[in-house]
């Protein structure tokens, strides 16, 4: 792994760890290894998790947002989406799974919000990034402030645009070097994510990451979202209409009006 830095103390909230614990994203929500790995390497796989209807629904849903108006369409077919409603319902349901905001919150170790929610659909030829952090705005430089999630809605292999970490890189916070940030870099410790669909990739935001090319001449589908610390609330963020029937815990934890 590679270089540490203390992590800054964080006062506790009692109300959103209670909120947290009625979502069942407690603890207990993940195992000892789980949480392990999101502190030493930065990045969890949760594998196949998603149950078969689940899954089709979010490709229904993710499928459906160019017709929603979803926002501006990136190069490489990755698109954000504006506002989430009651007819995606199967993303707001992702968006509140106990595991996830269990993960988020071990990251962060105080109260998030939700951040954006896209959809990444790399084309074929495409979806080459450079290492990046998810994080470039001000905080305090000893704390974490977000973190990023990706539901994988097709198989994930090292030739569909699959995702590429670089384990403890997430202990330096800061960017990578200009040799690395070029798409055409690599990192000695990178290591290729590959996995079912149905599975959610889980990291630190503070890692560095990338997309990679799409060479399968096949779509490979993401919803991908994040949740960012509290102070940072309003930054990039999609907007939730759907808040009436949402559990207030859910609400509370997400960081929703209504």
């Amino acid at each position: 792994m590679l270089g540490a830095m203390e992590e800054a103390a964080t006062p506790r909230d009692a109300a959103f760890e209670e909120a947290l614990a009625a979502l069942g994203a407690g603890p207990a929500a993940l195992s000892a290894g789980e949480g392990r790995a999101l502190d030493d390497a930065g990045y969890v796989l949760f594998r196949s998790v998603v149950e078969p209807a689940w899954l089709e629904a979010l490709r229904a849903d993710c499928e459906g947002w160019g017709a929603w108006g979803a926002g501006g369409s990136a190069q490489g077919g990755n698109q954000q989406l504006a506002r989430l409603g009651e007819h995606q319902g199967a993303v707001l349901r992702a968006l509140r799974w106990p595991r996830l905001l269990a993960a988020a919150w071990r990251v962060l170790r105080r109260p998030f919000s939700l951040g954006a929610v896209a959809w990444r659909c790399p084309r074929p030829g495409l979806g080459q990034q450079g290492l990046h952090m998810d994080w470039s705005g001000p905080g305090d430089p000893g704390a974490f402030h977000v973190v990023t999630a990706l539901w994988y809605l097709d198989e994930v292999t090292p030739d569909n645009g699959a995702t590429r970490l670089v384990p403890g890189s997430h202990k330096l916070r800061r960017r990578p070097p200009k040799d690395l940030a070029d798409p055409a870099g690599h990192h000695p410790q990178e290591v290729t994510v590959e996995a079912e669909a149905g599975s959610v990739l889980v990291f630190n935001g503070h890692l560095w990451h990338s997309g990679t090319r799409n060479r399968s001449g096949a779509p490979r589908r993401a919803l991908q979202c994040g949740f960012v610390a509290r102070e940072h609330r309003g930054v990039s963020m999609t907007v939730v209409d759907e808040t009436e029937t949402m559990p207030p815990a859910a609400r509370h934890v997400l960081g929703l009006m209504g």
